[in-house]
């Protein structure tokens, strides 16, 4: 969110902004997965041999550095199974449900 008042150090100007990851995820799928179902999963490179245990694919490399994982499935069914056979595997990533560019699920308890 933008501020309203420009901020001034003394040395230089500055125009400060705040995005949340929310945000940035939500620009991204919309912008490069506007169709079709979707899994985010964050800070998959901690979970990275576990993942492909529970049958996603991925390369390694793709995945030491990333703060984010997109995976396209066929359907909301399909991700749902993605989602429980990563709780089944004992681990708890953060994981939302995008389905036609927009959010409709995630695994964070109220």
């Amino acid at each position: 969110m933008k501020n309203k008042e420009p901020e001034n150090s003394g040395s230089f100007y500055q125009e400060v902004y705040s995005v949340s990851m929310d945000d940035l995820v939500d620009v991204w799928i919309e912008s490069f997965h506007p169709y079709g179902t979707i899994v985010v999963l964050f800070d998959a490179g901690k979970y990275f041999n576990l993942l492909k245990d529970c049958g996603i694919l991925c390369s390694q490399m793709n995945a030491y550095d990333n703060k984010v994982l997109t995976i396209g499935v066929q359907g909301v069914d399909q991700a749902l199974k993605v989602m429980d056979n990563v709780a089944t595997a004992g681990i708890s990533p953060i994981m939302y449900v995008y389905d036609g560019g927009r959010k409709i699920l995630d695994n964070i308890e109220p």
